[in-house]
């Protein structure tokens, strides 16, 4: 019975991880714009030409984040990106929601 209990417990854990690491999706695409209010947003037009927004949470973006501004140079910037969740905070920094959030960019030459 220990063995069924802990095969059980095992795959559900791999289960977990599977659907855990499901929520993370890379696309590519071109930035179109950046916009700061009480959070700060990046959006792309995917390869298909779906226009997507979400949190701008990647490393790239602390700099921008931190002036409320991205330079020009990476508007129509080709990148690949991870698509997370992030938490949508409000100006005294409670929490609004849970949103997609850009969690990695890499630049395309």
């Amino acid at each position: 019975m220990k063995k069924i209990i802990a095969a059980g417990l095992i795959l559900a854990s791999c289960f977990y991880l599977t659907v855990g690491n499901a929520k993370n999706k890379t696309i590519k695409g071109v930035i179109s714009g950046y916009a700061c209010g009480d959070n700060c947003y990046l959006t792309i037009i995917d390869s298909r030409g779906k226009e997507r927004s979400g949190l701008c949470t990647a490393s790239l973006c602390q700099a921008w984040n931190e002036q409320s501004d991205m330079p020009i140079k990476f508007k129509g910037r080709k990148v690949r990106v991870t698509i997370g969740t992030g938490l949508q905070l409000d100006g005294e920094g409670n929490v609004m929601g849970k949103m997609d959030a850009f969690k990695k960019i890499i630049l395309i030459p």
